[in-house]
């Protein structure tokens, strides 16, 4: 199923700071979070500020959500990153390259596989976002250290 993925050629660059502030914006929006801590929270980020935030007792869903949401607001995805709250699965990869979104961020840790998918597929993939300190697994070039 890797041949129906395009190659993410975007060439969009985000501050790590400014990831790691919408991070941490993510989970303090969560509602269903705060009250339960039992909640997936996804969103998608113009990579200056979250434009849509859903959560759902799945983490798959709550990228559903957010992508479902996309597509009735017609809203573009060139310069667009998702962040989950869950680990980062080969699903929402998946999910991710076939919207042709060049960044996916989680303060999880990411799976083997959605690693080589996010590397064939032109991915940036973001894991272990939390504080002051991330990991950038793939395609590091969209990422401004220290900035």
């Amino acid at each position: 199923d890797s041949g129906s993925y395009k190659t993410i050629k975007n060439n969009v660059h985000v501050p790590a700071k400014k990831i790691l502030e919408q991070i941490k914006e993510l989970g303090q929006k969560g509602v269903l979070y705060k009250k339960t801590g039992a909640v997936h929270i996804a969103a998608l980020s113009d990579t200056q500020k979250i434009l849509i935030l859903k959560e759902d007792i799945g983490r798959h869903n709550a990228v559903d959500k957010v992508l479902g949401q996309v597509l009735i607001d017609k809203k573009t995805l060139n310069k667009r990153m998702i962040l989950t709250s869950g680990r980062i699965t080969s699903e929402i990869v998946r999910k991710t390259l076939r919207h042709q979104i060049p960044i996916l961020v989680s303060p999880s840790a990411p799976t083997d596989l959605a690693l080589r998918l996010a590397q064939d597929f032109g991915l940036t993939l973001i894991g272990f976002a939390r504080g002051l300190r991330l990991n950038v697994y793939t395609h590091p070039q969209r990422i401004k250290i220290g900035g």
